[in-house]
């Protein structure tokens, strides 16, 4: 506000050298004599207002700092708040809402949406009120000197008006837009990152390099349209206050002339005008910034704001003791992203409070929508869900979600140690509670085998354990509960035979006393429930126990003889046609024995974070430059609106200049008066035009070229991300969602600083040089004195630069892998009640980093401080030089106000220039990240390596394989495994959980590579070391379906496309595939049949139907070596007996070869050879016939896969 005085004190000192004139009735000679009688200026008057002037720089320091101080730290506490608020809001909606939902769009509303809320709201808010009031100040008081000037003045009010309409209706609508673009490009990397495998098995890199790219490409798109039209709105705005500052001159003049208005107030109400344009001119950069926020604000508070329809939050009934009887009473549900698609139909059933109740029946056929509407994910579109005779709509939920204990077909863990993990199942439990809940899910045993037992930290998902291991965790999980109702929906479909059947004797004993619905497609596991239900089509087609069924004869016989005649085929016992390799089994250890906390891993997002924020000093200076050089395609239009912009910024000093002529003006006579004037008038008009026109050129080229830098930079990254080793991904510093939020806001800062932005700062710094320029011209003296001044505005900057933290600091990431757990799991979250948990984790993450926000808004402040009170300093020093010089005779009062006039302007560009300085440091901190990770050399290039040109036969050699996963080099995983896979051959890989098998799947894909153990050690893929291979031509040969499927938010016929990325894939393949998988019917039946969209992470369909989709897209490539790992885990019987005569068809055609893993004993009968791992090496090997008649481990394995069959 102090700014308001200049023009008054200004006119003042007129006043004070125009009263030392004997003639002060004669504005004219007032003029002459200011210019003819230096000697009679009054140097105390003058002391006076330097006085003046320097009360009001330290008045303007303190209140400066207090602003910026106090808009930076709330600024940053209100964002806090914020994301702490949106990210409980996002927890409390419910299910149906998440379907909707993308992770990665709601990873950036986290991220980058709310720094830009921050950015909004902080130090810019500060600079705009502050120059915003500065405007508003100056037309006040020229109204209070002569309301006629400078109302006309105000004529460019209505295309100012105009423009700033123009730009808040446009600019808001192209920010909406701009981010939207970005979130589903996040949405892409999040996908991405969270299925790296099964990207690199399908090589499908360069497809969501292009999936991902043309997302930016619109992005690109609508940020060069907003630039533009801020350019056009800046650029009307500024040549409109150029042109109407002309006019106003032009008119006092005239005014002075008729009217007898004096000298002194024509040049208080053109200077308040001038003053003012500067300060509007100071406010027109932040406009981007507050539509940017704006538009980041109604895409955040639409989520903060919304009630979801099945509210958590809602208080409702609980009950002194739920017994757990439940009643489906005509109950229909259509999932609210296929309405179209009935999933079940009238249903009803009762179960009485303490019965076993298991479901059966085909994939899809509404047997885990029965588990969901339970839980209440979901509301019945007909009909009622009942337990104890009250509609579950009439619970409190979160009372009533605790009474469950859930295990789903896809177990999730979180990134915490194993003790941890259990926990969450009822936190607050002893240790003691913990260990027997684990002994009861068979995992104690596993576990103790660790490096730091209970204490062992696991990653996210699970990462780095076996699927059986995993299960049993989240087995452990819902026991620990201890609940009124048991609810598993596949509980046992990732374990072992052994494991299995222990475990479901666990789950049948802790099903004593409660309610347990069990959903199941292996029939081994139901035998004993008190009733079954057969639904197909969501309809229950039989009900009774397991006699009752096998008497009916119905479906539920038949789907158990379709079983039982597997069994059969595997229990003829014929003596063994060919012998049995055996060797000495060392006692089992289990393969998690020397599982540790890597050193690194304990803290390894701060870490990691803290490293990227630790670069050398070198790196982090060149980290710009080197950004500009990716402008290189787009140099020519780069350069041109940079020379646009040194226009620009010359067109000011300029205008200075001509705004100083008009104190010569009253020194002349009447009628040369007007013809001056009117040149004056007329070439201040010009000037506007040429800024309308240099704003808008150079806000086109630069934002062009601004928004192809951060396009292309953002390729870049993602790609040299996802040519980064599979190792890589396991650490968690690289986990998906720290990956997804980097993206998000990363290159994001790259916008601060580039683009048109840069055409401001070009523009600054010519200003400033210019300036510095004239006034050399006119008087080295005072050019020295106001020289003076600029280190200290430049060292502030400097000290704000150094030590200014990045808003991406170590907090938010690790805030954003917090967010990532919890938002990919959403169902598990809900399920056990862990909203609160991970909020509280949230918070903890967030509200580290408190002093770091302190000093930085200290900082913010003392830089405010500096670039605004000096001034005042700085023109006290000039006038009160100015004045000795002109009593001397040194110089006139023309050459001191030129002067004043154009460093005044150069000011204004240091002040831009100091504003960017924090830009600057949070843009050099996050691009030196950027280029760590791209300049980070990968180490398993997927492209290097040779590319053999005769066909793959298929034959595989494993000679003194060791290996250990790189985040756990304490694990031996496999030791000394050798064996040699036949070309043509199917073998089984069997064995205990986390034996190993899987891992040497991934060894033969090479998305590890085996670790070094001696001359002629490792894998050999006919003949050739697999180290030599390029992985991207091993995995040409190869396909895979994997335990858990991972599927693309795509259609279906683009996920079973995915297969094979080499080629265009016709439908008439895709169709045959499905078919092959048993999946062609059931897509087929759907509306938008297989344009139909799976959904994110594939959450449309149901466990089976993923599965089939994951057969159809290995069986489109037609592989030369297929690789089954648990392919037909989540199948019902039916299914799975079609599928795994497609797969054992699919073994069989063109002798491939067939690596195969699994637990159930069924689905490798036909493989030739099968061999048994035990602690990560092989000890039985043989034909199934062979093994039997051996009667070693696999007879055992086999012995109890048959104990558990029906009888």
């Amino acid at each position: 506000m102090g700014r308001k005085h200049l023009s008054h004190k200004k006119g003042e000192e007129s006043k004070i050298i125009e009263d030392k004139s004997e003639q002060n009735d004669d504005n004219e000679l007032i003029v002459i004599n200011l210019l003819t009688a230096p000697g009679d200026v009054d140097l105390n008057g003058m002391r006076e207002m330097v006085g003046w002037f320097c009360l009001l720089g330290a008045v303007t320091m303190i209140v400066a700092f207090v602003e910026m101080f106090n808009f930076s730290f709330s600024a940053r506490r209100q964002s806090r708040r914020i994301r702490l608020k949106l990210f409980k809001q996002i927890l409390r909606q419910d299910v149906p809402w998440f379907d909707q939902q993308s992770l990665g769009d709601l990873i950036t509303k986290l991220t980058a949406n709310i720094d830009h809320i921050e950015t909004g709201i902080g130090e810019r808010l500060g600079r705009f009120v502050q120059n915003a009031a500065m405007f508003i100040s100056c037309f006040v008081c020229a109204f209070l000197y002569n309301w006629k000037i400078a109302l006309v003045g105000l004529s460019a009010a209505p295309l100012i008006v105009l423009a700033f309409s123009v730009m808040g209706l446009t600019m808001s609508n192209f920010a909406i837009q701009e981010q939207k673009a970005y979130s589903k490009a996040n949405n892409v990397a999040s996908e991405v990152f969270n299925s790296i495998k099964t990207v690199f098995a399908f090589i499908g890199q360069e497809n969501e390099k292009q999936r991902y790219s043309s997302q930016l490409g619109a992005a690109a798109k609508v940020s060069f349209l907003k630039n533009v039209m801020l350019g056009f709105g800046i650029g009307l705005i500024g040549g409109s206050i150029f042109a109407s500052a002309g006019l106003t001159f032009w008119f006092g003049v005239k005014e002075g002339i008729e009217n007898g208005v004096e000298s002194g107030t024509i040049v208080s109400v053109v200077l308040a005008f001038i003053v003012g344009s500067i300060a509007l001119g100071l406010v027109l950069p932040e406009f981007s910034y507050f539509t940017r926020a704006t538009a980041a604000a109604s895409n955040t508070y639409w989520i903060i704001e919304r009630v979801p329809e099945i509210d958590k939050e809602e208080s409702g009934t609980k009950l002194d003791i739920m017994h757990g009887d439940i009643e489906f009473r005509n109950v229909s549900f259509s999932y609210p992203m296929r309405p179209d698609v009935m999933t079940l139909k009238n249903l009803s059933m009762k179960i009485g409070a303490g019965q076993t109740i298991a479901i059966v029946g085909p994939s899809g056929s509404g047997k885990s929508t029965v588990i969901q509407l339970l839980q209440r994910f979901y509301d019945p579109s007909e009909g009622q869900v009942l337990i104890d005779g009250h509609d579950i709509r009439e619970f409190d939920l979160k009372w009533m979600r605790l009474q469950f204990g859930v295990v789903s077909q896809e177990p999730v863990l979180f990134a915490a140690t194993v003790k941890e993990n259990i926990e969450l199942g009822r936190e607050g439990a002893t240790f003691e509670e913990i260990e027997t809940a684990a002994k009861l899910a068979d995992a104690h045993d596993f576990i103790i085998k660790m490096q730091e037992e209970y204490e062992t930290m696991i990653g996210e998902g699970g990462g780095g354990m076996s699927g059986g291991q995993k299960q049993r965790l989240a087995i452990a999980r819902a026991l620990l509960r201890n609940p009124r109702i048991l609810l598993l929906d596949e509980a046992t479909s990732a374990l072992d035979t052994h494991s299995e059947r222990a475990v479901q004797d666990a789950l049948d004993r802790a099903g004593v006393g409660r309610t347990v619905i069990m959903v199941a497609h292996r029939l081994t596991t139901v035998r004993n429930a008190d009733r079954i239900l057969v639904v197909d089509r969501g309809v229950v087609k039989e009900s009774g126990t397991h006699d009752e069924l096998v008497a009916l004869n119905g479906i539920y016989a038949h789907m158990l003889s379709t079983q039982e005649k597997k069994k059969e085929t595997e229990d003829s016992e014929s003596e063994p046609e060919q012998g049995v390799e055996r060797e000495q089994s060392p006692k089992q250890k289990g393969v998690w024995k020397r599982t540790t906390r890597d050193p690194e891993t304990e803290s390894a997002v701060s870490s990691s974070n803290a490293s990227s924020m630790s670069l050398v000093m070198f790196a982090n200076k060149n980290a710009l430059g080197r950004a500009f050089m990716l402008n290189k395609p787009e140099f020519p239009l780069f350069f041109l609106g940079l020379f646009i912009s040194l226009i620009s910024g010359v067109i000011q000093p300029i205008y200075a200049i001509l705004y100083s002529e008009m104190f010569k003006i009253f020194t002349l006579p009447n009628d040369q008066k007007m013809s001056r004037t009117v040149f004056i008038a007329s070439m201040m008009a010009v000037l506007g035009l040429i800024r309308l026109v240099t704003q808008l050129g150079s806000n086109a080229a630069l934002g062009w070229a601004g928004a192809k830098l951060t396009q292309r930079t953002r390729s870049l990254l993602f790609n040299a991300i996802i040519k980064q080793e599979p190792g890589w991904f396991d650490e968690v510093a690289n986990q998906p969602g720290v990956l997804t939020a980097r993206l998000a806001t990363e290159v994001s800062s790259l916008e601060t600083v580039t683009g048109a932005q840069l055409g401001t700062i070009m523009e600054s710094i010519c200003l400033v040089i210019a300036s510095i320029v004239i006034t050399f011209k006119y008087s080295w003296q005072l050019t020295l004195v106001n020289l003076c001044f600029l280190p200290i505005v430049v060292a502030s900057s400097a000290l704000q630069m150094k030590n200014l933290r990045s808003v991406m600091s170590i907090r938010e990431v690790a805030g954003s892998q917090v967010v990532q757990e919890a938002l990919s799991a959403e169902k598990t979250v809900f399920a056990f009640g862990l909203e609160n948990h991970f909020y509280n984790k949230f918070v903890a993450k967030s509200d580290s980093g408190s002093r770091e926000r302190v000093m930085d808004a200290v900082l913010n402040g003392f830089v405010h401080a500096a670039a605004n009170g000096l001034s005042y300093f700085q023109t006290a020093a000039s006038f009160y030089v100015g004045s000795v010089l002109m009593r001397n005779g040194t110089l006139d009062v023309l050459a001191v106000f030129r002067t004043f006039s154009a460093f005044n302007f150069g000011a204004q560009g240091i002040t831009r220039v100091a504003a960017l300085t924090p830009d600057f440091k949070k843009a050099g901190d996050k691009i030196a990240s950027v280029f760590q990770t791209l300049d980070r050399e990968t180490r398993l290039d997927a492209t290097e390596g040779d590319y053999p040109t005769e066909p793959l036969s298929g034959s595989i050699v494993f000679k003194n394989v060791y290996f250990r996963y790189p985040t756990r080099k304490h694990v031996k995983v496999l030791r000394k495994f050798n064996y040699t896979v036949q070309a043509g051959n199917s073998v089984a890989l069997v064995g205990a959980s986390g034996c190993g098998k899987s891992t040497i799947l991934q060894l033969v894909q090479r998305l590890y590579d085996v670790n070094p153990h001696g001359p002629g050690s490792g894998i050999f893929i006919d003949g050739h070391d697999i180290r030599t291979l390029a992985p991207n031509w091993i995995r040409q040969q190869i396909s895979v379906v994997s335990q858990e499927p991972n599927l693309f938010d795509l259609s279906i016929r683009e996920n079973i496309a995915y297969g094979d990325n080499s080629r265009e894939v016709s439908m008439e393949e895709i169709i045959e595939a499905a078919k092959e998988a048993n999946v062609h019917e059931f897509v087929e039946g759907l509306p938008e049949g297989y344009e139909t969209s799976v959904g994110a992470r594939g959450s449309q369909l149901s466990g089976g139907q993923k599965q089939r989709i994951a057969i159809a897209r290995a069986l489109i490539r037609k592989p030369k070596l297929l690789l089954l790992d648990e392919a037909t885990s989540a199948l019902d019987n039916e299914s799975e007996r079609i599928v795994q005569a497609a797969l054992d068809e699919a073994m069989a055609k063109g002798g491939r070869t067939s690596l195969v893993v699994a637990h159930r004993l069924t689905t490798v009968e036909n493989c030739d050879v099968i061999v048994v791992l035990q602690e990560g090496q092989e000890c039985e090997i043989g034909s199934p016939e062979g093994l039997m008649a051996a009667k070693g481990i696999y007879y055992q394995l086999h012995n109890v896969d048959a104990a558990v069959k029906p009888h």
